[in-house]
Protein backbone atom coordinates (compact mmCIF):
# COMPACT_ATOMS: atom_id res chain seq x y z
CA UNK A 1 0.00 0.00 0.00
CA UNK A 2 1.35 3.75 -0.70
CA UNK A 3 0.29 4.33 3.35
CA UNK A 4 2.44 3.36 6.56
CA UNK A 5 0.43 1.94 9.25
CA UNK A 6 -0.71 3.82 12.22
CA UNK A 7 2.04 1.78 14.03
CA UNK A 8 4.64 3.08 11.76
CA UNK A 9 7.16 6.43 12.11
CA UNK A 10 9.46 5.21 9.47
CA UNK A 11 8.35 5.02 5.67
CA UNK A 12 6.54 1.64 5.08
CA UNK A 13 6.08 1.72 1.26
CA UNK A 14 9.99 2.79 1.26
CA UNK A 15 10.79 -0.47 2.67
CA UNK A 16 8.44 -2.41 0.40
CA UNK A 17 9.99 -0.96 -2.69
CA UNK A 18 13.34 -1.58 -0.95
CA UNK A 19 12.44 -5.51 -0.48
CA UNK A 20 11.40 -5.58 -3.77
CA UNK A 21 14.79 -4.23 -5.52
CA UNK A 22 16.50 -6.01 -3.16
CA UNK A 23 14.82 -9.37 -4.42
CA UNK A 24 15.22 -8.30 -8.18
CA UNK A 25 19.35 -7.60 -7.42
CA UNK A 26 19.45 -11.24 -5.72
CA UNK A 27 17.59 -12.70 -8.48
CA UNK A 28 20.55 -11.13 -10.80
CA UNK A 29 23.55 -11.99 -8.63
CA UNK A 30 22.40 -15.44 -8.23
CA UNK A 31 21.27 -15.84 -12.14
CA UNK A 32 18.04 -17.33 -11.25
CA UNK A 33 15.72 -19.15 -13.47
CA UNK A 34 12.16 -17.54 -11.62
CA UNK A 35 10.63 -14.97 -9.21
CA UNK A 36 7.97 -17.19 -7.05
CA UNK A 37 5.40 -15.02 -4.96
CA UNK A 38 3.29 -16.60 -2.42
CA UNK A 39 -0.06 -14.59 -2.70
CA UNK A 40 -1.02 -10.97 -0.92
CA UNK A 41 1.48 -8.81 -2.94
CA UNK A 42 -1.64 -5.98 -2.46
CA UNK A 43 -2.91 -5.09 1.60
CA UNK A 44 -5.75 -3.46 1.18
CA UNK A 45 -8.64 -5.11 -0.73
CA UNK A 46 -10.77 -2.83 -2.07
CA UNK A 47 -9.40 -1.67 -5.66
CA UNK A 48 -10.27 1.53 -5.09
CA UNK A 49 -7.78 1.95 -2.11
CA UNK A 50 -4.84 1.21 -4.49
CA UNK A 51 -3.62 4.14 -6.27
CA UNK A 52 -2.56 3.48 -10.21
CA UNK A 53 0.86 4.34 -9.07
CA UNK A 54 1.17 1.19 -7.50
CA UNK A 55 0.88 -0.70 -10.67
CA UNK A 56 3.40 1.64 -12.53
CA UNK A 57 5.95 1.47 -10.06
CA UNK A 58 5.73 -2.18 -9.84
CA UNK A 59 5.85 -2.59 -13.48
CA UNK A 60 9.04 -0.39 -13.70
CA UNK A 61 10.72 -2.71 -10.43
CA UNK A 62 9.84 -5.66 -12.03
CA UNK A 63 10.51 -5.45 -15.58
CA UNK A 64 14.41 -4.74 -14.55
CA UNK A 65 14.25 -8.05 -12.80
CA UNK A 66 16.98 -10.50 -14.99
CA UNK A 67 13.66 -13.35 -14.97
CA UNK A 68 10.19 -13.42 -15.29
CA UNK A 69 7.77 -13.23 -11.77
CA UNK A 70 4.93 -15.96 -11.10
CA UNK A 71 2.77 -15.56 -8.44
CA UNK A 72 -0.74 -16.67 -6.91
CA UNK A 73 -3.43 -14.86 -5.36
CA UNK A 74 -3.82 -14.02 -1.77
CA UNK A 75 -6.88 -13.26 0.00
CA UNK A 76 -5.52 -9.61 0.16
CA UNK A 77 -5.42 -9.40 -3.73
CA UNK A 78 -8.83 -10.28 -4.24
CA UNK A 79 -12.70 -9.01 -2.88
CA UNK A 80 -14.62 -10.95 -0.55
CA UNK A 81 -12.47 -14.19 -0.96
CA UNK A 82 -13.80 -14.62 -4.39
CA UNK A 83 -11.34 -15.42 -7.32
CA UNK A 84 -13.75 -14.50 -9.88
CA UNK A 85 -12.89 -10.86 -8.53
CA UNK A 86 -9.26 -10.77 -9.62
CA UNK A 87 -10.23 -9.60 -13.17
CA UNK A 88 -11.36 -5.99 -11.78
CA UNK A 89 -8.42 -6.19 -9.30
CA UNK A 90 -4.82 -4.41 -9.04
CA UNK A 91 -3.37 -7.87 -9.24
CA UNK A 92 -5.70 -8.59 -12.15
CA UNK A 93 -4.30 -5.98 -14.40
CA UNK A 94 -0.53 -7.05 -13.31
CA UNK A 95 -1.65 -10.23 -14.68
CA UNK A 96 -3.53 -9.39 -17.58
CA UNK A 97 0.07 -7.11 -18.57
CA UNK A 98 2.25 -9.39 -18.38
CA UNK A 99 3.99 -7.92 -15.30
CA UNK A 100 3.65 -10.98 -13.23
CA UNK A 101 2.57 -14.43 -14.60
CA UNK A 102 -0.25 -15.88 -13.12
CA UNK A 103 0.89 -19.45 -11.66
CA UNK A 104 -0.79 -22.58 -11.55
CA UNK A 105 0.98 -24.90 -13.73
CA UNK A 106 5.01 -24.19 -14.84
CA UNK A 107 7.29 -26.42 -16.05
CA UNK A 108 11.29 -25.04 -15.87
CA UNK A 109 13.65 -27.68 -18.19
CA UNK A 110 17.66 -27.62 -17.39
CA UNK A 111 19.20 -30.23 -19.45
CA UNK A 112 17.91 -33.42 -17.71
CA UNK A 113 16.10 -32.00 -14.96
CA UNK A 114 12.42 -30.96 -15.46
CA UNK A 115 10.99 -28.95 -12.65
CA UNK A 116 7.60 -28.47 -12.47
CA UNK A 117 6.04 -25.38 -10.19
CA UNK A 118 1.95 -25.77 -9.20
CA UNK A 119 0.19 -22.94 -7.51
CA UNK A 120 -2.19 -22.88 -5.32
CA UNK A 121 -4.33 -19.88 -4.65
CA UNK A 122 -6.17 -18.76 -2.08
CA UNK A 123 -9.54 -20.52 -1.54
CA UNK A 124 -11.22 -20.68 2.16
CA UNK A 125 -12.48 -23.92 1.17
CA UNK A 126 -9.36 -25.78 0.53
CA UNK A 127 -8.81 -29.42 1.25
CA UNK A 128 -6.37 -31.40 2.38
CA UNK A 129 -7.51 -33.70 -0.29
CA UNK A 130 -6.86 -31.15 -2.99
CA UNK A 131 -3.24 -30.77 -1.69
CA UNK A 132 -2.33 -34.19 -1.75
CA UNK A 133 -3.53 -34.71 -5.24
CA UNK A 134 -0.96 -32.22 -6.23
CA UNK A 135 1.86 -35.32 -7.38
CA UNK A 136 4.50 -35.55 -9.86
CA UNK A 137 3.95 -36.64 -13.59
CA UNK A 138 5.95 -38.68 -16.03
CA UNK A 139 9.35 -36.92 -16.55
CA UNK A 140 9.12 -34.64 -13.75
CA UNK A 141 12.61 -34.88 -11.70
CA UNK A 142 11.45 -31.88 -8.92
CA UNK A 143 8.33 -30.83 -8.01
CA UNK A 144 7.59 -27.96 -6.15
CA UNK A 145 3.99 -26.41 -5.03
CA UNK A 146 3.62 -22.62 -4.41
CA UNK A 147 0.30 -22.50 -1.80
CA UNK A 148 -1.53 -19.54 -0.15
CA UNK A 149 -2.94 -21.28 2.97
CA UNK A 150 -2.16 -21.27 6.68
CA UNK A 151 -0.02 -24.36 7.30
CA UNK A 152 2.59 -25.27 10.34
CA UNK A 153 4.58 -28.02 11.43
CA UNK A 154 2.49 -29.24 14.19
CA UNK A 155 -1.37 -28.45 14.67
CA UNK A 156 -2.28 -26.63 17.70
CA UNK A 157 -5.65 -25.25 18.83
CA UNK A 158 -5.34 -21.79 18.51
CA UNK A 159 -3.70 -22.13 14.76
CA UNK A 160 -6.94 -23.84 14.30
CA UNK A 161 -8.92 -21.22 15.31
CA UNK A 162 -6.90 -18.28 13.45
CA UNK A 163 -9.13 -17.28 10.77
CA UNK A 164 -11.44 -19.84 10.87
CA UNK A 165 -9.49 -21.50 8.53
CA UNK A 166 -8.04 -24.97 7.41
CA UNK A 167 -4.56 -25.37 9.14
CA UNK A 168 -2.45 -27.81 7.67
CA UNK A 169 0.16 -29.73 8.89
CA UNK A 170 3.56 -30.53 7.31
CA UNK A 171 3.21 -34.79 7.66
CA UNK A 172 -0.05 -34.98 6.63
CA UNK A 173 1.03 -33.37 3.24
CA UNK A 174 3.84 -35.78 2.36
CA UNK A 175 3.55 -38.95 -0.12
CA UNK A 176 5.91 -40.63 -2.12
CA UNK A 177 5.02 -38.38 -5.33
CA UNK A 178 3.87 -35.22 -3.60
CA UNK A 179 6.10 -32.12 -4.02
CA UNK A 180 9.59 -32.13 -2.86
CA UNK A 181 9.27 -28.47 -1.88
CA UNK A 182 6.21 -26.64 -0.53
CA UNK A 183 6.21 -22.83 -0.71
CA UNK A 184 3.37 -21.33 1.74
CA UNK A 185 2.08 -17.87 1.58
CA UNK A 186 -1.07 -16.38 3.79
CA UNK A 187 0.58 -16.96 7.38
CA UNK A 188 2.85 -13.70 8.44
CA UNK A 189 5.22 -15.29 10.99
CA UNK A 190 8.34 -16.75 9.91
CA UNK A 191 8.02 -20.33 10.91
CA UNK A 192 11.42 -21.12 9.12
CA UNK A 193 12.17 -24.11 6.87
CA UNK A 194 11.90 -27.81 7.77
CA UNK A 195 12.76 -30.85 6.14
CA UNK A 196 10.66 -33.91 7.08
CA UNK A 197 10.92 -37.31 5.57
CA UNK A 198 13.36 -35.85 2.60
CA UNK A 199 10.11 -33.25 1.68
CA UNK A 200 11.37 -29.33 2.47
CA UNK A 201 8.54 -26.54 3.94
CA UNK A 202 9.41 -23.30 3.36
CA UNK A 203 6.84 -20.78 5.54
CA UNK A 204 9.49 -17.34 5.94
CA UNK A 205 6.08 -15.46 6.15
CA UNK A 206 5.70 -11.97 5.11
CA UNK A 207 8.71 -9.79 3.69
CA UNK A 208 6.64 -7.07 5.29
CA UNK A 209 6.27 -5.67 8.87
CA UNK A 210 2.95 -4.06 8.75
CA UNK A 211 1.64 -4.64 12.05
CA UNK A 212 3.23 -3.84 15.65
CA UNK A 213 3.45 -7.10 17.13
CA UNK A 214 5.94 -9.04 18.82
CA UNK A 215 6.71 -11.35 16.10
CA UNK A 216 7.71 -8.36 13.69
CA UNK A 217 9.75 -6.76 16.47
CA UNK A 218 11.51 -9.57 16.22
CA UNK A 219 12.38 -10.75 12.87
CA UNK A 220 13.91 -9.44 10.12
CA UNK A 221 12.12 -10.19 6.48
CA UNK A 222 13.62 -13.11 4.36
CA UNK A 223 13.32 -15.03 1.24
CA UNK A 224 14.12 -18.40 -0.07
CA UNK A 225 16.74 -19.07 -2.57
CA UNK A 226 15.95 -22.62 -4.04
CA UNK A 227 18.65 -24.29 -6.30
CA UNK A 228 18.31 -27.45 -7.32
CA UNK A 229 21.21 -29.61 -9.06
CA UNK A 230 21.45 -33.03 -10.82
CA UNK A 231 23.68 -34.22 -8.04
CA UNK A 232 22.72 -32.53 -4.93
CA UNK A 233 19.02 -32.19 -5.70
CA UNK A 234 16.79 -29.25 -3.77
CA UNK A 235 18.48 -27.03 -1.11
CA UNK A 236 17.21 -24.09 0.37
CA UNK A 237 18.85 -21.07 1.83
CA UNK A 238 17.19 -18.10 3.63
CA UNK A 239 18.22 -14.89 2.46
CA UNK A 240 17.26 -11.55 5.18
CA UNK A 241 16.84 -8.57 3.26
CA UNK A 242 18.52 -5.43 4.46
CA UNK A 243 15.91 -3.40 6.76
CA UNK A 244 16.21 -0.86 9.18
CA UNK A 245 15.85 -2.22 12.71
CA UNK A 246 12.20 -2.16 14.63
CA UNK A 247 13.08 0.83 17.15
CA UNK A 248 13.48 3.10 14.09
CA UNK A 249 9.99 2.04 12.27
CA UNK A 250 7.92 1.04 14.72
CA UNK A 251 6.38 3.92 17.42
CA UNK A 252 6.98 1.95 20.43
CA UNK A 253 6.17 5.07 22.60
CA UNK A 254 2.71 4.99 20.63
CA UNK A 255 2.53 1.19 21.66
CA UNK A 256 3.27 1.67 25.19
CA UNK A 257 0.77 5.09 25.77
CA UNK A 258 -1.83 2.38 23.98
CA UNK A 259 -0.82 -0.50 26.37
CA UNK A 260 -1.04 1.20 29.38
CA UNK A 261 -4.33 2.70 28.31
CA UNK A 262 -5.57 -0.80 27.71
CA UNK A 263 -4.50 -2.26 31.02
CA UNK A 264 -5.84 0.97 32.85
CA UNK A 265 -9.17 0.99 31.35
CA UNK A 266 -9.26 -3.46 32.46
CA UNK A 267 -8.14 -2.30 35.36
CA UNK A 268 -11.05 0.22 36.01
CA UNK A 269 -13.83 -2.37 34.88
CA UNK A 270 -12.26 -4.91 37.17
CA UNK A 271 -12.34 -2.49 40.19
CA UNK A 272 -15.89 -1.44 39.36
CA UNK A 273 -17.43 -4.48 39.05
CA UNK A 274 -15.63 -6.11 42.48
CA UNK A 275 -17.08 -2.61 44.36
CA UNK A 276 -20.30 -3.21 42.78
CA UNK A 277 -21.03 -6.92 43.93
CA UNK A 278 -23.25 -7.15 46.59
CA UNK A 279 -24.54 -3.85 46.54
CA UNK A 280 -27.50 -2.55 45.32
CA UNK A 281 -26.75 -1.25 42.19
CA UNK A 282 -28.75 2.54 42.00
CA UNK A 283 -27.16 5.18 40.21
CA UNK A 284 -26.12 7.01 43.23
CA UNK A 285 -24.33 3.82 44.46
CA UNK A 286 -22.87 3.60 41.40
CA UNK A 287 -21.64 7.45 41.26
CA UNK A 288 -19.85 6.39 44.81
CA UNK A 289 -18.26 3.71 43.64
CA UNK A 290 -17.29 5.35 40.99
CA UNK A 291 -15.74 8.53 42.89
CA UNK A 292 -13.97 6.78 45.50
CA UNK A 293 -11.93 4.52 42.62
CA UNK A 294 -8.34 5.48 42.50
CA UNK A 295 -7.79 6.52 39.39
CA UNK A 296 -7.08 9.75 37.74
CA UNK A 297 -9.75 12.15 37.68
CA UNK A 298 -9.93 12.42 33.79
CA UNK A 299 -10.68 9.07 33.95
CA UNK A 300 -13.49 9.01 36.57
CA UNK A 301 -15.20 12.14 35.42
CA UNK A 302 -15.37 10.56 31.55
CA UNK A 303 -16.84 7.05 33.42
CA UNK A 304 -19.70 9.84 35.33
CA UNK A 305 -19.96 11.83 31.98
CA UNK A 306 -20.84 7.81 30.25
CA UNK A 307 -23.02 7.31 32.85
CA UNK A 308 -25.48 10.22 32.31
CA UNK A 309 -25.63 9.48 28.73
CA UNK A 310 -26.60 6.28 29.53
CA UNK A 311 -29.49 7.64 31.94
Amino acid sequence: MDKSPASWKGDYPAEIWSDLEQIGELARVHEVTAVLDGGDYFHLKPSTKNPHHLNERTATTHNKYPCRTYGVEGNHDMSHNNLDSIVKQPLGVLFASGVFNQLREEVFRDGTLCVRVVGVPYNPNLTLADLRGIQKKEGDTHLIAVVHALATKKQTASAEDFFNEPVFDYPSLISRKGPDCWLFGHWHKDQGIEVIDGKTFVNLGSVSRGSLVRENLERTPKVALIEISGEEGLKVTPIELNVLPASEVFDLEKKATQEKERKDIESFIATLSSDLLGSVCTKDNVVKVIQGLSFADEVRNEALRYLEVVE
